[in-house]
Order: C-alpha cells, then sequence, then structure tokens
C-alpha cells in the first residue's frame, strides 16, 4: 500500500482505497466460495479493477483540467504582458514628447538630442555594433538630457560661471534622466547610459566616477558625441567651435574625458558627420588626417 501510494502521488486517496478494497475483496470471496466458484471472483475483481481504470480516467481528466487552466492563465498571462509593452510603448512616445519639451525649455538646446542621437548612430556603426545595439544607442542619446527637466530655466540660460549648488543641480540630471528610464523594462540598457553619460574616462566625472571600461560603452559613445554637438553650437556663454576646433578638443581629451577608441571611431564616421555640420575643407581634411594617425596610437 505505502509502495503504490508513493509510486503514484498524484491519485486520490480514494482510488488507492478502491484498488486496496478490490484486492480485498476477491481474496475474501474466494476464500469462502472454494475453488468452484473462482470465477465468480474473478469476474468481481475484474469489475474493481474496471471502476479503479474508471477513477485513473477521471484524475488524468482533472489533471488536464488543470493543464488547461493553466494554459487559460498562460493566456492571460500574455494578453497582460501585450497590454504591458503597449503600455510602455505609450511611455516611451510619451518621453519622447518630454524630450522635445526639454529641448524647448532650454533655447540653446534645440535640436540637440536628434544631434547626438544622429552621431552616437554613426559612431557606433564605425565600431561594428548590431541593429539592435544601434537602436537602442538612438534611444539613450534622445533621453540623455530628459533630466534637465528638473533643472530651472533660470539655470540653463546663465551667462555667469554658475555657482556650487549650480552645478550640484546640472550634475544630477543624468540620474533624474535614469530614474525616468528606469519605469520601463525594455529601456534597462539606455537608462544606464543615461546615467553614465558624463563620466570621464579617467575617471574624474559623474555621477560616480567610473574610469575606463567600468563605463557602459552606450555612455562613453554619448560622451563623445553630446561633447562634440555642444562645442559645434551656440551656448550661452560663448560661442559655437569651428569643425577643426571641436576635432581638436576631442584628440587632445582622447584618453582623459574620452574612450580613445571611441574617438577613432568618431573619426571614422567624420565624413557622414560633417555633411550634417559644415562642409570639410582641404585644411580641415589634412588635419583630420593628422588626428586620426594620431588617435589610432593611442
Amino acid at each position: 500500500m505505502r509502495q503504490l501510494f508513493r509510486k503514484h502521488k498524484h491519485l486520490t486517496l480514494s482510488v488507492v482505497v478502491l484498488a486496496a478494497t478490490g484486492s480485498m475483496l476477491f481474496w475474501a470471496i474466494s476464500f469462502y466460495v472454494g475453488s468452484a466458484r473462482i470465477e465468480a471472483a474473478l469476474l468481481i475483481a475484474v469489475a474493481m479493477l474496471c471502476l479503479l481504470l474508471i477513477f485513473l480516467h477521471l484524475e488524468r481528466i482533472s489533471t488536464l483540467r488543470q493543464v488547461a487552466n493553466n494554459w487559460t492563465l498562460a493566456g492571460e498571462n500574455v494578453r497582460l504582458m501585450e497590454e504591458l509593452n503597449e503600455t510602455e510603448d505609450r511611455y516611451v512616445a510619451c518621453l519622447k514628447a518630454i524630450v522635445s519639451a526639454a529641448d524647448a525649455h532650454d533655447p540653446y538646446a534645440s535640436g540637440h538630442s536628434e544631434r547626438v542621437a544622429s552621431v552616437a548612430v554613426k559612431i557606433g556603426r564605425a565600431m561594428g555594433l548590431p541593429e539592435e545595439q544601434l537602436k537602442s544607442l538612438e534611444n539613450a542619446a534622445l533621453f540623455h538630457d530628459v533630466g534637465m527637466l528638473w533643472v530651472a530655466n533660470s539655470i540653463l540660460v546663465k551667462e555667469q560661471p554658475l555657482s556650487a549648488d549650480e552645478q550640484a543641480a546640472i550634475r544630477r540630471h543624468t540620474v533624474h534622466g535614469a530614474e525616468l528610464l528606469d519605469c520601463v523594462r525594455s529601456l534597462k540598457d539606455e537608462s544606464q547610459a543615461v546615467l553614465h553619460h558624463h563620466e570621464r574616462f579617467d575617471g574624474t566625472g559623474y555621477p560616480y566616477g567610473l574610469k575606463g571600461h567600468a563605463i557602459p560603452l552606450a555612455a562613453r559613445i554619448l560622451a563623445v558625441a553630446d561633447a562634440f554637438d555642444a562645442m559645434t553650437s551656440e551656448r550661452p556663454y560663448r560661442s559655437s567651435l569651428l569643425m577643426r576646433e571641436a576635432l581638436e578638443e576631442l584628440y587632445s581629451n582622447a584618453g582623459g574625458q574620452f574612450d580613445p577608441r571611441v574617438v577613432e571611431a568618431f573619426l571614422n564616421a567624420l565624413d557622414d558627420i560633417s555633411r550634417e555640420n559644415e562642409p570639410s575643407t582641404p585644411a580641415t581634411k589634412r588635419f583630420e588626417a593628422r588626428l586620426f594617425s594620431m588617435v589610432g596610437n593611442c
């Protein structure tokens, strides 16, 4: 009996009891009627066996019903996941609208996020990143400054040097932006890129002072793309730099502020990038070639 129960734990107690009862009934009838009436005892035992099989089928039906219920739950889970994905898609669309609002919030940042996204994707493609990572990189670039909504507009347009408190408010924008993206499961990588895009390759950046390859690759790419667009755009406290001047800044900070390999990839993609900014003159092209050879030795 114990062996039967251990072997068929899925059977209900009633099935086990029925099987045991049938066996005992067979031997009891055999004992009282003798060998001449053994056929009747066998018939009764067969009937009990049939009942046992019926109970087994009922047990199987119960198990199948449970499986069907689980499938129903699985179907419900699929439906809920589809609704969740749709909700997240709407959330991402809202975030993109917020990015546009953030750009409008800072009159000097109009179109900045889109330009950074364009440059970042070109750098990523020059580094051989797959399409899935390029798409993630593009999203991260679009959202990289969304945390600026937490910064007072008076700070963003201030022409005088910022106070320590104002600088701290600016630096917190990476954390605010990452927290906003953390609400979406599919934007976890983008959140990390946004959080760390002001880290420096030499470990002197913010918010956590990460160094070298401890900084996510997407963040290292954003650092170069963001700096390039910032340098070649007007700011309240300075005029935009020429392409050649911006390239010189990138080169001189390769290994310090920037990952040298990302700067090299930027130079590889420079023809595409320069077409969206200013045409390269022969002098600039010679300067670009010199920078390329020098960065390649970093």
